[in-house]
């Protein structure tokens, strides 16, 4: 059987340390979910082992075998058509058509479309499709993927699920979504101080093994607490003793070094519950019936493709709805349209009088410099002193030696921290989200869920995430065939509705 096998990896950034003596394999037929904080460096690992990065220490034994990289981000040219993106990256281009087809992309009459569009005007799914369909087709005998599920709708997740599960290869992945992760892991590599620990188990194992881990850590804290209280006792009276003459000095010695190593090594006591950024959002004054957003008799279309015609909905004060419909279906477009960047045919879609709103997109850097830090951003958007500023970002999770660092050189997770804690601090009283839970950990996540919930203003939200929609949804707003039709209730049963 064949396999890759990463043996000490180290990596450093600017003298900071990120991975620290990484040793795992991946074999043909392994599933590996990569899990570990924002910023822990998954995706420094997964660039390393496909070739894209060079470890500062370290060897890979196997890696004469092809690792493809099916990256966050798209790796084509906005300028070049999906066809010539494929032929760019894939043995056989038929098969890799066909593969396409089977997502869910829109390939036109005899796939006419590949070569009829620019990548730059397709939907984020789109790109992602032609990113996942490019790694599939490659011949590779191994995959890494960073976070795949990104921008993909419901149906494309179970196509995906699918298509891994066909795979002869191996596999290992970088994801936040917790469906996904349930349906594909067969192994965990746990991330964590710059090395790996692997679990070989399921993802629902794991979890259930960590919180042992974390309640077991506690309680061995309180174990070795009382004992450095017993110990710290008896050299006290060993002390005494020995000053009588009833000791040797040299057993007291001894026993009062015991005492210092074990007090060196005890450190803080450990928290019984894992790691959570503390994601507050401030209540908005109660106005319960406001009209947030009125949308009458609306039309639009990019040239002769119709996007929506004749839509009427409305939000309301405190409801919190998600957008749900398949990749490139217009839900990208109705916020463009709700939010003024795009200017309907026809009727009108508008913000209510007076309403104080944000809007977060997918690039959560948008509009922000990069070259500049968090604390720096900070202080110009909201004028406050240092010390608030400071304090607010740690509750987000940006720690100390984030807080100067530039923008561009935060990871994926710690952006989309950034840019809640910016968003929340401005205490708006209409939340636009567009795929909030992208590239966040599961720490993350869960403090975004909690502060969603408890967040007493309007929510519309874009996501394909499955556990966040049934957690937060009051509505959905169904697209399809260019309309709009609202049901109540969350993503579960709507679908079982359908069935």
């Amino acid at each position: 059987m064949k396999s890759i096998t990463a043996k000490n990896i180290h990596k450093s950034f600017g003298g900071k340390p990120v991975l620290a003596g990484v040793n795992f394999t991946i074999s043909q037929g392994n599933r590996l979910a990569l899990i570990g904080e924002n910023g822990s460096g998954k995706s420094t690992l997964l660039n390393i082992i496909t070739g894209h990065l060079m470890p500062d220490h370290g060897e890979l034994f196997g890696n004469e075998l092809s690792c493809v990289l099916i990256a966050q981000d798209f790796s084509g040219k906005d300028d070049e058509t999906p066809l010539k993106f494929l032929e760019r990256r894939v043995q056989v281009i038929h098969r890799a058509v066909k593969l396409l087809g089977e997502s869910g992309f829109e390939l036109g009459p005899n796939a006419t479309r590949l070569n009829e569009v620019c990548c730059g005007n397709l939907s984020g799914g789109e790109r992602k499709k032609l990113e996942i369909v490019a790694g599939f087709s490659s011949g590779a005998l191994f995959i890494a993927m960073d976070e795949p599920e990104n921008h993909l709708d419901y149906q494309t997740i179970n196509w995906l699920i699918r298509t891994i599960t066909k795979f002869r290869g191996g596999i290992v992945f970088v994801s936040h979504d917790q469906y996904f992760i349930d349906q594909m892991a067969n192994s965990i590599l746990e991330l964590e101080s710059g090395t790996i620990t692997v679990y070989s188990m399921k993802y629902a194992d794991y979890l259930a093994e960590k919180g042992r881990q974390i309640s077991g850590q506690a309680r061995d804290w309180i174990i070795e607490e009382k004992t450095i209280k017993r110990l710290r006792k008896t050299v006290e009276k060993m002390k005494a003793m020995a000053k009588a003459g009833a000791l040797t000095p040299g057993t007291y010695r001894q026993t009062k070094r015991q005492l210092e190593k074990l007090g060196e090594q005890h450190g803080k006591r450990p928290s019984a519950e894992s790691k959570q950024p503390k994601v507050k959002v401030s209540d908005v004054e109660l106005k319960r019936g406001k009209l947030i957003v009125a949308i009458s008799r609306l039309s639009f279309g990019y040239g002769s493709n119709l996007v929506f015609h004749d839509v009427t909905a409305e939000l309301r004060f405190g409801e919190k709805v998600v957008l749900f419909g398949p990749n490139g279906s217009g839900k990208s477009t109705l916020i463009r349209l709700i939010a003024g960047e795009l200017t309907p045919q026809n009727g009108t879609a508008r913000i209510g009088v007076a309403v104080k709103w944000q809007l977060m997109t997918q690039d959560h850097l948008e509009g922000l410099d990069k070259n500049r830090s968090a604390l720096e951003v900070f202080q110009k958007t909201l004028s406050w002193p240092e010390h608030s500023c400071r304090a607010l970002l740690a509750r987000y999770g940006i720690t100390v030696e984030l807080v100067t660092r530039p923008l561009g050189t935060l990871s994926g997770g710690q952006q989309a921290r950034l840019k809640l804690a910016l968003i929340f601090a401005q205490e708006p009283e209409f939340l636009i989200l567009d795929e909030p839970t992208n590239h966040v950990d599961p720490p993350t996540w869960e403090a975004v869920v909690e502060a969603v919930k408890g967040y007493s203003g309007t929510v519309l939200a874009i996501t394909h995430d499955r556990e966040f929609i049934d957690a937060v949804a009051q509505k959905l707003w169904v697209i399809e065939d260019r309309q709009i039709s609202v049901w109540a209730g969350n993503l579960s049963e709507y679908l079982e509705r359908k069935e």
